[in-house]
């Protein structure tokens, strides 16, 4: 038996990076998927993946920075499963990192669609479903960052936006825990394709500094996706975290004591 046998999940940003191996992770764990991504072509090698492990799987385009598109994913997830059990707020897109004064309105407007509103809307959309459900309930995992609590250089845009979802997941985690729903955030340290290829993008005083701070911790790796982060979101999603509501958890080997 998997622990997520015949849970029904979504995750979104599953086209590579975190996404895609949290969905596969889910896979092997008897979990029933939607998974959404704004590149269709990838999306569609996510989804053979899962289901080489068994798993059935929706896989739609979705960019959620359209709040019509998310309530089309919704509604397409509801009509092929009936409910929803849990939601990973996994996609972002991160603009290039620079000094604060550097940054403009529209990098931040981008990001603060992508995330925060993002998952305050799915986080809406899904409540209907997930409301009130018989045992250990549903569970939303909302993903963050130490950049927020840290205040990372460059980061300015980045650790707002992020900041933002500690906010929100402890006020849904209040408000609907009465409805069986938990609801957590997680800050992980996954070194991803996204990441490397995202590095090569940036700066290079910022490659070098990424490069040094993945594996700035106490194990001196950085970590894998699959085998050291996707389980903690596994964790998150199946019952075994029925008593946790409103936590930050960092996966992340210790980066955050590591400073």
């Amino acid at each position: 038996m998997g622990k997520l046998d015949g849970k029904i999940c979504i995750i979104t940003g599953c086209a590579s990076g975190l996404g895609k191996q949290e969905a596969i992770r889910f896979a092997t764990e008897g979990a029933k998927l939607a998974i959404c991504s704004r590149t269709v072509s990838k999306l569609e090698e996510t989804k053979r993946l899962c289901e080489e492990k068994g798993a059935e799987v929706l896989a739609m385009a979705c960019d959620v920075t359209d709040p019509d598109a998310r309530e089309r994913f919704i509604t397409a997830v509801v009509e092929k499963y009936g409910t929803i059990d849990v939601l990973v707020n996994n996609a972002h897109t991160t603009t290039i990192l620079k000094p604060m004064m550097e940054k403009t309105l529209d990098e931040l407007e981008l990001e603060t669609k992508c995330c925060i509103y993002a998952y305050f809307h799915f986080m809406q959309l899904c409540f209907p479903y997930m409301k009130d459900k018989p045992g250990y309930g549903a569970s939303i995992i909302n993903f963050a960052s130490k950049a927020a609590r840290e205040g990372t250089p460059g980061h300015s845009v980045y650790a707002t936006v992020k900041a933002a979802v500690g906010g929100l997941t402890r006020t849904a985690a209040r408000e609907w825990g009465i409805h069986n729903i938990r609801v957590n955030e997680l800050m992980p340290n996954g070194f991803t394709d996204n990441c490397k290829t995202g590095l090569l993008e940036q700066p290079k005083e910022i490659q070098e500094w990424a490069t040094h701070s993945f594996k700035d911790n106490p194990f001196g790796r950085p970590g894998d996706p699959y085998d050291d982060v996707a389980p903690v979101v596994v964790f998150l999603a199946s019952d075994e975290s029925h008593w946790m509501t409103g936590q930050n958890l960092h996966a992340d080997g210790g980066v955050w004591i590591t400073d």
